[in-house]
């Protein structure tokens, strides 16, 4: 898996190979140009929300940037003990993102394990990326907004939405919330 510090060299090569100017990868991907010049650089960590806008923009498997083609098979196995976390924009906020597969070639999904923190307020971030999103809680429960709607989900409970529509989660209760996340990509929905 690519280090930490190497994606903003991956997301440049997938941009020219892509044949796209800065801005013009920026502005598809909903970023500002100077936002995608400091994540390329290594000065800005990018939230998971924005690179799957930018694999969307390069043509790519949100997993190919982080582990190359070569190094993927027919199975993929994450032990709780190595799963990886790779947000780290919004860290400050509690959002941890860790991804629950990692090595299956052409995965028709992205899965991961998230964490939601406990905050309120107008700050909170706001997601909207292609694909559908299903969202299935493990521990504690969450405030889970989807366009100006709130719902409240505990353990067990599942939601599935279009990922295009803005949407976002804060644990409630006093106490953070787990889920498991499954995304499915615009691209991968076809096959």
């Amino acid at each position: 898996m690519a280090a930490v510090g190497e994606l903003g060299l991956v997301l440049r090569r997938l941009r020219k190979a892509s044949n796209l100017t800065l801005e013009t990868a920026a502005r598809t991907a909903d970023v500002t140009k100077g936002y995608l010049s400091k994540v390329e650089s290594g000065s800005a960590m990018p939230s998971i929300a924005v690179v799957s806008r930018l694999a969307d923009v390069y043509g790519v498997q949100f997993s190919d940037i982080f582990i190359p083609q070569g190094e993927r098979g027919p199975i993929s196995v994450v032990r709780a003990s190595d799963r990886v976390p790779i947000n780290r924009n919004g860290s400050e906020l509690g959002y941890v993102y860790e991804v629950a597969s990692l090595n299956k070639a052409d995965p028709r999904a992205e899965i991961f394990f998230l964490t939601l923190p406990c905050i309120e307020g107008e700050g909170l971030p706001r997601y909207r990326h292609s694909g559908e999103e299903i969202l299935l809680m493990l521990e504690g429960q969450i405030r889970f907004n989807f366009v100006g709607t709130d719902i409240v989900l505990g353990p067990g409970d599942c939601i599935q939405f279009e990922a295009s529509f803005e949407h976002y989660g804060v644990a409630i209760g006093g106490k953070e919330a787990k889920a498991f996340v499954v995304i499915i990509s615009e691209r991968l929905r076809g096959s």
